[in-house]
């Protein structure tokens, strides 16, 4: 049994941000799995199966799984490991099986789905990883320009960073960018006014039709509540 599991980028929120190569190998996949995300509410919500359907991906395609969104790591490790799990069982019966796991952004960049891919290689399930667009490629689109150039560097921190980790970083003339900025608000918002040479570009949801928002001014950024799904990008020009 040779055929890979297809770890498929859908991009950045915008169904049209999902490459041809992608949507045509999730036009021909027997089964798709796609997280739904499970707040501490009890709300749950599939931004990546919305994607889908709304490519024309047929929803018998499509196999749910839930995926708590905190910082726990239990609910999501049980989640992985039976994801893994019903993959492998499909596979032994059906050996011509065509798996996908898919995932907003890059599924190699931060997602959660390549957790799944590790269990998946411990069992010596060939994997294959389909690119896309990030949020912060999504995110610098929206802000303009480029996101680094010339002799500077690229740091990418995902919210959490010791506070030698983030002095180093805000003193550097390098791009930086914080995934998961709820993670780092207090962080954030003490380093905007320690370091006003810095440009602060705040977003929130990119590629989320009516929810995408985009912030440069530092006396806004300070009054809003960072929600999980935001993204900050500080430039020294």
């Amino acid at each position: 049994m040779t055929q890979a599991v297809y770890f498929v980028s859908l991009g950045a929120g915008d169904p049209e941000l999902i490459t041809l190569k992608a949507l045509r190998l999730l036009e021909r996949a027997d089964v798709i799995y796609s997280p739904v995300s499970l707040s501490p509410n009890g709300r749950r919500a599939s931004k990546s199966k919305s994607i889908m359907l709304s490519l024309g991906i047929k929803e018998e395609q499509i196999v749910s799984y839930d995926m708590p969104v905190n910082r726990e790591r239990e609910g999501a490790e049980d989640a992985y490991k039976q994801v893994a799990e019903d993959i492998k069982a499909r596979r032994q019966a059906n050996g011509d099986l065509i798996a996908a796991v898919v995932a907003i952004g890059d599924a190699g960049f931060y997602a959660s789905s390549a957790y799944i891919g590790e269990l998946l290689e411990a069992e010596n399930i060939p994997t294959s990883y389909l690119p896309g667009v990030p949020a912060l490629i999504a995110s610098n689109a929206l802000i303009g320009g480029q996101l680094v150039q010339l002799d500077e560097q690229l740091r990418v921190i995902p919210g959490v960073a010791t506070p030698s980790e983030w002095e180093e970083a805000w003193q550097s003339k390098h791009t930086i960018v914080i995934m998961k900025g709820s993670m780092a608000e207090e962080e954030i918002k003490r380093a905007m006014k320690s370091y006003p040479h810095r440009h602060w570009h705040y977003l929130e949801y990119v590629g989320y039709e009516g929810k995408e928002l985009y912030l440069n001014d530092v006396n806004q950024i300070a009054e809003r509540k960072f929600p999980y799904f935001s993204l900050i990008i500080s430039k020294t020009r």
